[in-house]
C-alpha cells in the first residue's frame, strides 16, 4: 500500500511539472506571477453582489461587467441609483440595461442606499447641514463621500475609463445624481435623472466646477414628485432644474422641439406625448435635454416602444459625452 502511494505521488509531480514546464529554479517567479494573476482580476464577468465598509456602515452595491468583453480597460461605467424605499437587484432588473452593457461594454454599477433612521433607503442629495432638509435627506450618512469611496472600489483594478462615468438617478436617485454633479470635481461626464428634482439646499448650493451635460426625464401628471414642485418637501420644480443647468452650461437661447407619441406601458392611462427639447451649448458640448411626459407619471418607462424607453433614451445621451 505504501508503494501505492509513493508511486501516485511521484505521477503527480511529474505530470505538474510536464503541464506547467515549471522547475525549481522559476518556481518562486510563477509563484509571483500567480499571485499577481489574482490581484488583477478582482472581479468577475457577469452579475455579482458586493459589499464594503464605508465609516462604521456596511454597504452593498450590485456590479455587472459584460461577458466576453475583449479588454478589461477604458469602459465606460454607468452608476444607477434607485428610489426613495428602493431595493438596488429591483432597480437592476428595471432599468433594462443589460443589452445595451453588453453591447457596449458598459459596467453597471447599482448602490443600495442606507436605511434612513433604520427604516427605509435613500439617498442624501442634499448638504448635510441642510438649513431646510427634506424628508428624504434626514440622516446623518455622507453619500458623497460613499460614492467616491465607491467609486474607487469599482475601479481598484483600473477597469474604468474616467472619461465616461456617468450616473442614473430615479425619483430621490434622480436626487442624488443632480447632488454628485454639483458637489464632485469633474467627475462625471453626463447625468441622467428620471422623475426626480433637486432639493432646494442642492440648488442654492450648486457651483460645478464644469459644464455637466443633463437627460431630464419627467412625466407632467406625476403624483410623487411633482412638475411643478413641492414647496413643503424642498422639490424645486423641473422648470427651474432644467434652467439651472442651461445657465451652468451657457446653452444657446434657441432650442430644438421634438413631439412623438407613444402607447404608455401603462394601458389604462393611454397615449403618452413626448415632448423633447434640446438646449445646446457651445460649452465642451454641454447640452441640456428634457424629456416632458404628457401625461406620464411617476414612472421609469414611459412608453413600449423600445426605442423609446427609458434606457434607450439615456444610452444614446450618455454615448455621444465623453469629458475629452
Amino acid at each position: 500500500m505504501r508503494f501505492i502511494f509513493i508511486s501516485i505521488f511521484l505521477l503527480i509531480i511529474s505530470c505538474t511539472k510536464d503541464d506547467t514546464g515549471i522547475s525549481e529554479k522559476n518556481s518562486d517567479d510563477f509563484n509571483s506571477s500567480l499571485k499577481d494573476s489574482f490581484n488583477r482580476f478582482i472581479f468577475y464577468e457577469g452579475q455579482a453582489t458586493y459589499s464594503i465598509n464605508h465609516n462604521g456602515l456596511d454597504r452593498e452595491y450590485i456590479l455587472y461587467i459584460p461577458p466576453n468583453i475583449e479588454s478589461r480597460t477604458n469602459l465606460p461605467v454607468i452608476f444607477n441609483f434607485h428610489g426613495y424605499q428602493g431595493r438596488a437587484n429591483q432597480f437592476f432588473n428595471m432599468t433594462d440595461l443589460i443589452k445595451i452593457a453588453d453591447d457596449n461594454g458598459v459596467v453597471l454599477v447599482y448602490p443600495q442606499g442606507a436605511p434612513l433612521d433604520g427604516g427605509p433607503s435613500h439617498w442624501n442629495a442634499a448638504p448635510l447641514n441642510s438649513s431646510t432638509p427634506s424628508f428624504v435627506n434626514k440622516s446623518n450618512v455622507n453619500d458623497l463621500e460613499f460614492f467616491f469611496y465607491l467609486l474607487d472600489d469599482v475601479n481598484r483594478n483600473n477597469i474604468l475609463d474616467l472619461n465616461r462615468v456617468y450616473a442614473i438617478g430615479y425619483s430621490n436617485g434622480g436626487m442624488f445624481s443632480h447632488f454628485l454633479a454639483c458637489n464632485t470635481e469633474n467627475i462625471f461626464a453626463a447625468i441622467g435623472d428620471v422623475a426626480g428634482t433637486m432639493l432646494l439646499d442642492t440648488y442654492n448650493n450648486c457651483n460645478p466646477s464644469s459644464p455637466v451635460p443633463v437627460l431630464k426625464i419627467h412625466g407632467t401628471s406625476d403624483n410623487v414628485v411633482s412638475y411643478n414642485g413641492f414647496d413643503q418637501a424642498g422639490f424645486k420644480t423641473v422648470e427651474d432644474v432644467v434652467n439651472f443647468w442651461k445657465t451652468n452650461n451657457k446653452s444657446n437661447e434657441q432650442f430644438i422641439l421634438n413631439n412623438f407619441v407613444s402607447s404608455s406601458w401603462a394601458n389604462y392611462m393611454g397615449p403618452v406625448n413626448f415632448e423633447k427639447y434640446i438646449y445646446e451649448s457651445n460649452e465642451n458640448d454641454s447640452e441640456v435635454i428634457h424629456y416632458k411626459m404628457l401625461g406620464g407619471g411617476h414612472w421609469w418607462d414611459y412608453s413600449l416602444d423600445q426605442n423609446l424607453k427609458t434606457s434607450s433614451l439615456l444610452w444614446d445621451f450618455f454615448s455621444r459625452h465623453s469629458k475629452n
